[in-house]
């Protein structure tokens, strides 16, 4: 199995935008596909985005050929589907790790998105037309997601996070990420982990207001470490496994914890279990180990058990290559 790298360096949000759209055209349709399954994309024109970052998700949808208004949908597909069953998060020693967990369907659209802008440059992890997701930037810094939910979610009036976490990359420092993150109204609820070589930071964002919590190693699931602001914590109810997950990454060494099915089938490395409904399966499409320090990027292209963690090339010239 093999991911995509598309290497972006166009110098407007349209042109680059446009870019993706053409060469992975397959793949954004294939994520717009499963999500028209999964959610009502008729929401998109309610999605707040900001100038360039609409311009951006337009041109993907242009050089795609397909529905803006479903591309800006799926760009807010925490805000339209509560899950609380995915990923796992751990940091340790100068890097940053994540099992990213979700439906077995998108494992064709998952690709890696080098962008550089500006002499400054970011890698994500992501869903073909999905502005961004695990990442990580010239200045060292690493981004994480762990979905959360709580009674007050709802709605398309905040800030949708997959649209935060594009931000986050554009930041420099642990502390200028936490004042965005802490700035912005959303209306889903999402542990970002932020991470420098020297620094690290998770935010538990919800409706009700932040959480900061600072001086760990990273490690995350999907509840909350500490009580929402406002509302209940809705995941550490529908989540059979969080708490296991977390207590494995916490004990063990993190390639093994990463690897861990301790808890089988939900743990910390997860396989799909067919015998779900559809619309409920789960499965771990990548592992990503991201070194700060050296700014490496290490991905495996599924269950990381049986796939192993290859190193992107971040210099690369080329607008698309596998590894």
């Amino acid at each position: 199995m093999t991911l995509d790298v598309h290497v972006s360096h166009e110098s407007t949000p349209r042109a680059r935008g446009e870019g993706l759209g053409r060469a992975q055209a397959e793949h954004v349709r294939r994520t717009i596909e499963v999500y028209r399954r999964l959610c009502d994309l008729s929401a998109g024109g309610r999605v707040r985005a900001s100038d360039d970052e609409h311009e951006e998700i337009a041109g993907i949808a242009a050089g795609a050929g397909v529905d803006c208004r479903e591309l800006l949908a799926v760009n807010a597909r925490t805000e339209l589907i509560a899950s609380a069953d995915e990923c796992s998060v751990v940091g340790a020693g100068g890097l940053l790790a994540q099992n990213w967990d979700w439906h077995p369907d998108l494992q064709d659209s998952t690709l890696v998105w080098v962008v550089h802008e500006r002499g400054r440059w970011f890698a994500t992890v992501t869903e073909a037309g999905m502005l961004a997701k695990i990442g990580l930037n010239d200045a060292g810094l690493g981004v994480c997601l762990n979905l959360l939910i709580s009674s007050e979610d709802g709605g398309l009036d905040g800030v949708p996070i997959h649209l935060l976490l594009r931000r986050v990359l554009a930041c420099r420092s642990v502390d200028e990420a936490v004042a965005l993150l802490t700035s912005a109204r959303v209306s889903a609820s999402s542990a970002v982990t932020v991470a420098t070589p020297g620094d690290v930071a998770t935010v538990e964002l919800s409706p009700g207001g932040p959480n900061v919590l600072r001086g760990s190693t990273g490690a995350h699931t999907n509840h909350f470490l500490e009580p929402p602001p406002a509302g209940r914590d809705v995941g550490l109810e529908e989540s059979s496994s969080t708490e296991a997950r977390l207590d494995a990454i916490r004990r063990l060494p993190l390639l093994d914890a990463l690897r861990s099915h301790e808890g089988h089938p939900n743990g910390v490395c997860r396989h799909v279990d067919e015998s779900e409904p559809w619309a409920e399966r789960t499965a771990t499409l990548a592992s990503v180990i991201m070194d700060l320090a050296a700014r490496r990027l290490h991905v495996a292209a599924g269950q990381p058990c049986t796939a192993p963690h290859v190193e992107i090339d971040l210099a690369a010239s080329r607008s698309s290559v596998s590894v």
